[in-house]
């Protein structure tokens, strides 16, 4: 199994990594415990859980796969899928780069790593600045081709027709999975009504509650990604890689025998539960962006602020980045390595990439 490092838009997470920060450590544990534990509604209040969050899967992943997570790592990907005024430039592409190369020359990888630029949906306006981008990694000579994370149809068309250099990657968004975090709270309490349980005994209307989790299970594990006819047209474009949210309880989803010759790139530990052009992170200085989509240019002020929700939810975090929502997913048992192929990628990102 290959481990890849998905790093935001912000230039200093590459300097984490460089000096081996990247992650928490116990005793930040510690302290996130305590302040959450007894400060519940004061100082935890400017606490994030991505803290607890990091920790935590860094923990699961130790323990299921590797001692020496960082010895592991085979892929560096760069930028963010959700919001296009977070598409970095093409000198922050080029550092990142630069970067890029540092870190495998430190730590020599075990097999060539491969540059990864990640790309959101993008507008008129925003698609300029990314071709810039595109064009520069396009005319990088590598050994292997880079890769883009495309989460856009028109963005896959240009690097079909313009950057043939750039190998496209589907994103997580381009493809429906259903991911409300309800569905995995409240399919164990289906209550068969109606005709279905008219003159049926106890024991009878159970067997028929337990029919219907079943059906429920299967239809939330499946993906658009196992629809032939999508299947054909990810292969007029040459497309063998598609990105997935890591969901507990969802065996089925990751079964590889589902996605004919695709292979699956599995983003653990934040799913994406919703995005949109409004954001919450930018209204906190821009009121007007909490109620209208706007085209004017961000100043990318999620980079100084993290807003996560007090909600009761059960073994998961919800918790917003600019204009999207994510859901924590730490539980790894639910990823049979059997149904994967030999090409599986795990895509972890330490903290939500803004």
């Amino acid at each position: 199994m290959n481990l890849h490092i998905h790093l935001p838009t912000n230039l200093t997470h590459f300097d984490l990594l460089l000096e081996w920060y990247l992650l928490s450590t116990k005793e930040d544990r510690d302290i996130a415990g305590f302040i959450m534990n007894n400060y519940k509604w004061e100082i935890a209040s400017d606490l994030s859980p991505q803290y607890d969050i990091n920790f935590s899967s860094i923990r699961e992943l130790k323990k299921k796969f590797w001692k020496d997570v960082f010895g592991k790592i085979s892929w560096i990907y760069y930028g963010s899928d959700n919001c296009e005024f977070l598409a970095p430039t093409q000198d922050e592409v080029k550092k990142a780069y630069e970067k890029f190369l540092e870190f495998n020359k430190t730590y020599p990888p075990h097999k060539a790593r491969i540059f990864t630029l990640v790309t959101p949906y993008v507008g008129d306006k925003m698609l300029e600045r990314l071709e810039e981008t595109l064009t520069y990694l396009n005319n990088i000579k590598s050994k292997t081709p880079l890769e883009i994370v495309v989460n856009d149809f028109g963005v896959l068309n240009l690097l079909n027709k313009k950057y043939t250099n750039l190998k496209p990657v589907i994103g997580r968004l381009i493809h429906k999975t259903l991911k409300n975090p309800l569905i995995d709270t409240y399919w164990y309490e289906a209550h068969p009504a109606g005709e279905s349980i008219k003159n049926k005994t106890s024991g009878e209307i159970e067997i028929l509650r337990e029919s219907i989790v079943e059906n429920q299970k299967e239809f939330y594990s499946s993906s658009e990604l196992s629809n032939k006819y999508f299947q054909t047209f990810l292969d007029k474009f040459n497309i063998k890689n598609v990105w997935i949210d890591y969901l507990e309880k969802r065996e089925e989803l990751y079964n590889k025998a589902n996605y004919s010759n695709k292979n699956l790139d599995i983003y653990y530990p934040w799913a994406v539960v919703f995005t949109g052009r409004l954001c919450d992170t930018c209204g906190i200085k821009n009121p007007l962006k909490w109620i209208t989509a706007t085209d004017s240019i961000c100043p990318r002020w999620c980079k100084d602020y993290d807003i996560f929700f007090n909600i009761k939810t059960t073994g998961y975090y919800l918790t917003q980045r600019w204009n999207a929502g994510y859901r924590s997913q730490i539980n790894l048992d639910y990823l049979n390595l059997s149904n994967t192929g030999e090409d599986y990628r795990l895509v972890f990102a330490p903290f939500i990439s803004v």
